[in-house]
């Protein structure tokens, strides 16, 4: 009896990406190191033989500081006679919570951004409308961005009115006392000059229009700020938003305690962390916008937001998920690297990046302060990195795996 042969089931592009993911033996490895991790950081109460931030109390002080790897203290202890290991294990969920939340953060800022540099390139797009100009349709994603527009505007206007009203005040005053000088009549022309900009400005904001390329606006701002030296950057304003004198430094540590300045650091890494995300996403966009599908959806009737965010996104989302994994590892060496310097997460949370600025220090006569943070930075930026190669390879479809 002859046998018929069935054809083989066909497989998702996910799923032949999976398989091809498994062959990279160091991305499984990796995988599986990330995985040990975040268990690590939900599980630290149940591992964490000690608490973290308790020091010893009441006996010989001394005997409890610097303490060798042993049975009751597996790395030891440090300067303060606290558990190296507890502190370690707490570390990883600042670790990786900046992690996270920074890579999560700048995949949706980088993605909205450059999805709207790519898809509007070369396609000016009407930023502002004056209230007496022909209305037109307008898409609801740009509806209330002209609202806005309308009331910086006149905001605008406002203040500048405010300043002619105060230079004009101080006109009349030094007539009427007697001291005007041929500088008032200067300062006097120059403010008719600003009333008939002002006067024009206001009325060409009732009738006039104003296209805008958000490419050009866009790249433009990535290009400035791929020009700021980093570090420098980081490290001043990781001091000034600190600074409880300022009023963020305040809301911060009202709002978020102790653990204020891991929001300020997240925050200050999410502003600089959206650039390659962006230019990644705006290159996948402006290829993918001319292709038959998108041109499709456009027939159909689809709405602007829906062609870029339900069609082009997902086409693009392979080096999105690729860039993520990096910026994992790159956010919690930066970390790492302004906690080292003393500009970053301040004690007493733990992170790996403080416990070395501590462990700097006793270097010769207590290594193990050192190893410890410095091999746990290693391992977690390594596994990441090495997670980000394997899905490189398995999501390019011309890849060998």
């Amino acid at each position: 009896m002859l046998s018929v042969a069935h054809p083989a089931k066909p497989q998702s592009a996910w799923a032949l990406a999976w398989r091809r993911f498994r062959k990279h033996r160091l991305a499984m490895g990796a995988l599986v190191v990330v995985l040990l991790l975040v268990l690590m950081a939900l599980l630290a109460p149940l591992l964490a033989p000690y608490d973290p931030t308790a020091q010893p109390t009441g006996g010989d002080l001394a005997s409890f500081y610097f303490q060798g790897p042993s049975r009751e203290h597996w790395l030891g202890t440090d300067d303060l006679g606290r558990d190296v290991l507890s502190r370690i294990i707490y570390g990883s969920r600042i670790s990786l919570l900046v992690g996270f939340t920074v890579a999560i953060s700048a995949v949706i800022l980088g993605t909205i951004l450059g999805t709207l540099a790519g898809y509007f390139s070369g396609r000016p797009l009407r930023f502002y409308v004056g209230p007496l100009a022909p209305q037109g349709w307008h898409p609801p994603l740009f509806a209330l961005w002209r609202v806005i527009s309308w009331v910086l505007f006149y905001a605008f206007l406002y203040f500048v009115a405010r300043l002619s009203w105060m230079l004009a005040s101080d006109a009349v005053r030094a007539v009427l006392g007697g001291s005007w000088t041929p500088g008032n009549a200067l300062s006097s022309l120059a403010l008719l000059l600003v009333w008939a900009l002002v006067a024009l400005a206001a009325v060409w904001g009732l009738w006039g229009r104003l296209q805008l390329d958000l490419d050009i606006v866009i790249s433009r701002l990535i290009d400035f700020m791929l020009t700021i030296p980093t570090l420098p950057l980081l490290l001043v304003l990781s001091a000034l938003l600190r600074d409880p004198g300022v009023a963020v430094g305040r809301w911060a540590e009202a709002l978020f305690g102790s653990a204020a300045s891991v929001f300020i650091i997240i925050s200050i890494l999410v502003i600089f962390g959206w650039i390659t995300i962006a230019r990644l996403v705006r290159g996948a966009v402006l290829s993918l916008r001319e292709q038959e599908f998108a041109a499709a959806a456009q027939a159909l009737g689809a709405s602007e937001a829906r062609v870029m965010f339900r069609h082009l996104v997902p086409n693009a989302i392979a080096p999105i998920i690729v860039q993520a994994t990096l910026e994992v590892g790159n956010a919690i060496l930066v970390e790492a690297a302004l906690s080292f310097l003393g500009f970053g997460i301040q004690p007493p949370v733990a992170t790996w990046g403080n416990m070395l600025t501590n462990a700097q220090e006793y270097i010769f006569s207590a290594p193990w302060l050192a190893l410890a943070p410095g091999f746990m930075i290693f391992l977690t930026v390594l596994a990441f990195n090495y997670l980000g190669d394997g899905l490189r390879d398995a999501l390019d479809p011309r890849s060998r795996l």
